[in-house]
């Protein structure tokens, strides 16, 4: 886009927010920041001081499936759209509003982006430098384009293809917002600061918000926040903002493959946030092998001995389809209380089971951390990092020679805070040195009782908050 271009629609977009009603504190301005490597953002042109108003929205400024259309009539679209889901009946409406020349949301729908990095743009080629990461799983691009193909195609657009609805759909997964569909009232709790985004128990309606989705996301900067509490929605600061800041807001606590899933870019700011996940469909045959935990001295599992003990660890609750390992922090430990318990009743021995199948809980995290149960973890975490085709330092050396392509570089930032993931997870499992009195063992070879757990265990269990471990 030529500079002048790229000025124009930005000037003749902030006409159009003040012919909404949006109003802008004087001390924010919408600035250009192609010469980084981005493109819009907001920054402070004056000092701002916590809880201050940055922005105000109408309601009626908010692009959604009730602001789309005339109240007085149904139109045909707007039959088609009702029973859609809403991220698609947005996708649709978008899509028919950008053909309508004379559409009032036109100055807005110019300045969004025409080129995106979200994985489901990305060739085949540069998905495999993400190797063995689950985040390709989860694009979905060929349910994306049947359903377009089930859902948008029959409305007629003129000229309308896969890559239009892709480029709309991923625009909406980045920028829109979950909001109330009616304002809280005075009556109504709104959380306990007062400017809860969404509570509980309230409606909402996915909505595109102009000005809102020009804020970047930064986890670590993070001095803005929407609030839905008032008649209006507003962007208030939630910490001093002095000039020349620019304003983020935070898209939570997303791993960066999410982050370059959903939003098509990579920040440091977000490593701390990565997880590692592990499969449960695919560790769980391992315990039918002799051959998988060699050195372990452990028993296979008939097929019946296994299902009875994922019948079990179901009842339990901690049956998932994945795990998530994360970086050790405040927030816990690297590997779930869940992971964990799931291994634990795997290695139980029969008699030690069937006293657990009577009771009506489980052990605490610090009883489940046994020896054995810690080196069958690392076991099957050393099989999950062989998953990918480079080893962490290998990555390491790739992301400090740099020169790499933007997608190749951002896909070795992904796969390399997985593979730390994993190294920190079994860094914790082979700390791990509980009694393995009740453990199932072919032999003497493991030792049976390694007496007091580390107290840096017991000081890393964290209370579950459904009470099934004592």
């Amino acid at each position: 886009m030529e500079v002048d271009d790229f000025n124009t629609k930005t000037s003749l977009f902030l006409s159009w927010l003040s012919n909404m009603g949006v109003s802008m504190s004087p001390k924010i301005a919408l600035v250009d920041l192609r010469s980084s490597g981005r493109g819009r953002a907001v920054v402070a042109v004056g000092d701002i001081s916590p809880e201050e108003v940055i922005f105000s929205t109408p309601r009626s400024a908010v692009l959604n499936v009730q602001t789309a259309f005339n109240t007085s009539s149904v139109s045909s679209l707007q039959r088609k759209v009702q029973d859609m889901p809403s991220w698609l009946a947005l996708t649709a409406i978008i899509l028919d509003e950008s053909r309508q020349k004379d559409s009032k949301w036109a100055p807005y729908l110019a300045i969004l982006p025409r080129q995106l990095d979200n994985l489901v743009f990305w060739s085949d080629a540069e998905l495999a430098e993400l190797q063995a990461s689950k985040v390709i799983n989860k694009i979905g691009k060929s349910s994306a384009e049947d359903t377009f193909s089930n859902s948008i195609a029959p409305l007629g657009l003129e000229d309308c293809n896969t890559d239009e609805c892709h480029r709309v759909a991923s625009i909406i997964m980045s920028y829109a917002f979950d909001i109330p569909e009616t304002h809280a009232t005075e009556e109504e709790e709104v959380g306990e600061e007062g400017d809860d985004l969404v509570s509980d128990d309230e409606k909402t309606i996915l909505s595109m918000i102009p000005l809102a989705d020009m804020l970047n996301a930064d986890a670590d900067r993070n001095n803005a926040r929407l609030c839905c509490d008032n008649e209006e929605l507003e962007m208030r600061s939630i910490k001093p903002i002095s000039r020349g800041e620019e304003i983020f807001n935070d898209y939570g606590q997303l791993p960066r493959s999410d982050l370059l899933r959903r939003y098509g870019y990579i920040t440091e700011n977000y490593a701390q946030y990565d997880v590692a996940e592990i499969t449960t469909r695919e560790f769980l045959p391992l315990f039918r092998s002799r051959e998988a935990f060699l050195g372990l001295n452990l028993k296979p599992l008939s097929q019946e001995e296994l299902d009875n003990r994922v019948e079990l660890a179901e009842r339990e609750g901690v049956l998932e389809e994945s795990y998530d390992l994360s970086h050790p922090g405040l927030e816990g430990p690297s590997i779930p209380d869940e992971l964990l318990a799931l291994i634990y009743l795997i290695l139980l021995d029969d008699q030690s089971l069937k006293a657990l199948h009577d009771s009506d809980s489980l052990p605490s995290r610090s009883k489940l951390a046994t020896q054995l149960v810690g080196q069958v973890l690392v076991a099957i975490l050393q099989l999950r990092e062989k998953e990918y085709a480079t080893s962490l330092e290998e990555d390491e050396a790739l992301l400090s020679i740099g020169n790499l392509p933007n997608r190749a570089f951002m896909a070795i930032q992904v796969r390399h805070g997985e593979k730390a993931v994993l190294r920190a997870a079994m860094k914790e499992g082979a700390a791990f040195n509980g009694s393995n009195k009740r453990m199932r063992l072919a032999g003497a070879n493991v030792p049976t009782d390694t007496g007091k757990e580390k107290r840096s265990i017991e000081e890393a269990a964290r209370p579950n908050k459904k009470g099934r471990f004592r």
